[in-house]
């Protein structure tokens, strides 16, 4: 029972993973749905090259000159700009300030512009009008084609409606402004990301073949399946971010909506997934492990959630999802470190290993906050290193598993034979026991009864009864039973045999009776006592039955002061059916072993020894 509960339990937790994940997904799917149908964006991405000259101002502090390669923060406060355009010859000679019908194009990551040139209308840029859907967030490119007086001074003020995740979004937007050229210029920046974008493409079809494989693997029922699932999922996930992390993303996936929440969500499960696969690899600290996964996987949840049933904005929760990211990571890592410094295999190796995306995804964190870098740049190397890793372990576990499961079924199919064996030496076994004679001397004594002894004849029948039932209910049991049920059935066929051969006399000294033994075992072999040994008496003769234990073993022993024979005779087991049964069955259903001593003029001990390790 406890066994099968175990079982249950095991697969509970392998469903309830799949549903965890496939829950997650379909959030995600929810949400961009939601930020889609919601959002009423429309127009294309613009975009093209120059360079800004002058002072800014963080709120209303001092101003300072805008340098170049110097670091102003977009998470501190609104940043006002105010200065010039000034063009630069192809041969980077000076040409002056930049008036004319060419737009100036604005890398936008997540802020909003309002540009103001002398008295004229001012140009807004708010990537959270609500033209577009209060969920619209995102980065694009806009463009503003200056008109105004070429000396006149150009403001533009900078508002960061998060802040935090995009510290150097003020830097990219000045370091990407571009002369609008059309059509040349989007080869351009298509051109500029085509490396992360192509990476990101090797990755997606790497995990369209993984997963491929693991449902193949699934299906002809390949150990550790699961493993290769996680794997194939967490290299999906992992393109897609590659692939809209890129450059010029906007330039061919123009819904910077659509955009902004696959980039959040396909690194959010990333995390997860990788989480998962890590915890699977554990032992000691896996129950922490477990508990960490599934407190992570329902506040990613959550993150998913949220935004669909309220006005919270997906790209604001990002800040929590990355806390509650960096908790589970500390919780992971200290149980990674605790298995390495236990474990003993091969895998000790994996734990340490393990912790590098962990200690990436920290480094980056901190290199976003700070403004050294945009986004997960570290995890990206990691994770690619870590890639080529993956794949060669995926190309040593197939082979191994098919080749597991190839084997595992040799042994099923050995199993089903030996069982089948085993059914038909139960049969056998069944069918020796009750021989017509024995049956017909039953029923005679029954007869007799019923005119001398109408109570001892009720009490016969009761037995007998008992005795039929105990043999014919062994043809539905294939497993061991309790050594307390098998003397049960042993009294019933004494108390028979005694009402024959009431000289006989029958002991039972039962010190252990808490452990399994094969049905039919104990039974046969104090028939065959009475049979070749006893009856071969001119009187009486003594049977004692007992059974103890030992640290390692359980043992039952049946002596009689029979006749005794020569144990040669036994060689030949094909001349004794039912003992060769009792000694297959035996050996086959709980690892037992049976041992037969005899002298003649003496008499008999047969010995069953049952190893406590297989005590069920």
């Amino acid at each position: 029972m406890q066994k099968i509960k175990n079982k249950i339990s095991k697969i509970n937790k392998t469903h309830l993973l799949i549903a965890g994940v496939l829950l997650l997904i379909l959030l995600f799917v929810c949400l961009l749905w939601f930020n889609n149908s919601t959002s009423l964006q429309a127009e294309a991405p613009l975009v093209a090259k120059v360079s800004f000259d002058g002072d800014y101002r963080i709120g209303d502090g001092e101003w300072q000159k805008i340098e170049e390669g110097k670091h102003i923060s977009a998470t501190k406060g609104d940043v006002t700009l105010r200065g010039n355009f000034h063009m630069w010859a192809p041969d980077g000679e000076y040409v002056g300030i930049y008036r004319g019908e060419m737009p100036i194009a604005f890398y936008v990551n997540h802020i909003n512009l309002t540009i103001r040139e002398g008295e004229n209308d001012p140009f807004v840029v708010d990537i959270e009008d609500s033209r577009y859907g209060d969920s619209v967030c995102g980065v694009t490119w806009t463009a503003y084609a200056f008109m105004g007086d070429p000396e006149e001074t150009i403001e533009i003020l900078i508002h960061n409606p998060h802040g935090f995740g995009n510290e150097t979004a003020i830097d990219e937007m000045l370091s990407t402004m571009a002369f609008w050229s059309g059509i040349e210029f989007e080869k351009e920046m298509l051109e500029s990301g085509s490396t992360e974008r192509n990476i990101g493409l090797v990755l997606v079809l790497a995990s369209i073949m993984i997963l491929g494989i693991a449902l193949f693997s699934s299906l002809i029922h390949v150990k550790n399946s699961k493993i290769i699932w996680l794997l194939g999922s967490l290299i999906l996930f992992a393109g897609i971010y590659f692939a809209y992390n890129a450059d010029g993303v906007s330039f061919w996936s123009e819904s910077f909506v659509s955009n902004t929440t696959i980039l959040g969500a396909s690194m959010m499960l990333y995390m997860f997934l990788f989480s998962i696969f890590i915890v699977c690899f554990m032992s000691v600290m896996r129950k922490v492990g477990e508990l960490t996964v599934i407190l992570l996987g329902v506040a990613n949840a959550i993150f998913f959630f949220l935004p669909i049933v309220s006005d919270i904005r997906f790209y604001d929760l990002w800040t929590w999802w990355i806390a509650t990211q960096i908790i589970a990571n500390v919780v992971l890592s200290v149980c990674l470190v605790r298995e390495f410094l236990i474990s003993k295999t091969r895998l000790k190796w994996f734990y340490l290993s393990a912790l590098l995306p962990l200690t990436a995804f920290a480094v980056d964190v901190l290199g976003t906050y700070i403004g050294i870098w945009k986004g997960g740049v570290v995890s990206q190397y990691v994770f690619t290193i870590l890639f080529v890793v993956a794949i060669i372990m995926v190309l040593k576990l197939i082979p191994n598993n098919i080749n597991a499961a190839t084997k595992a079924k040799e042994l099923e199919m050995e199993k089903i034979v030996l069982n089948s064996e085993l059914a038909e030496s139960r049969i056998s076994t069944m069918m020796s026991q009750i021989r017509p004679h024995f049956i017909y001397n039953t029923l005679g004594s029954i007869e007799q009864l019923c005119v001398l002894d109408p109570p001892k004849a009720g009490a016969l029948v009761h037995d007998f009864a008992k005795y039929l039932r105990g043999n014919f209910g062994e043809l539905d049991n294939p497993k061991p039973i309790l050594m307390s049920q098998e003397m049960d059935h042993v009294h019933h066929y004494v108390s028979i045999e005694n009402v024959r051969f009431p000289d006989m006399t029958f002991t039972f000294e039962m010190n252990s009776e808490d452990f399994r033994i094969p049905a039919l075992t104990i039974q046969p072999i104090v028939e065959n006592a009475i049979k070749h040994g006893l009856m071969k008496l001119q009187n009486g003769g003594t049977i004692h039955v007992e059974s103890y234990e030992t640290d390692t073993d359980y043992y039952v022993s049946v002596v009689d002061d029979g006749v005794g024979f020569d144990t040669s005779l036994l060689l030949d087991e094909r001349k004794h059916v039912g003992l060769r049964n009792i000694r297959e069955r035996l050996k086959a259903m709980v690892n037992g072993t049976i041992e037969i001593e005899s002298t003649r003029g003496v008499g008999t001990k047969v010995l069953i020894k049952i190893p406590k390790e297989s005590k069920k």
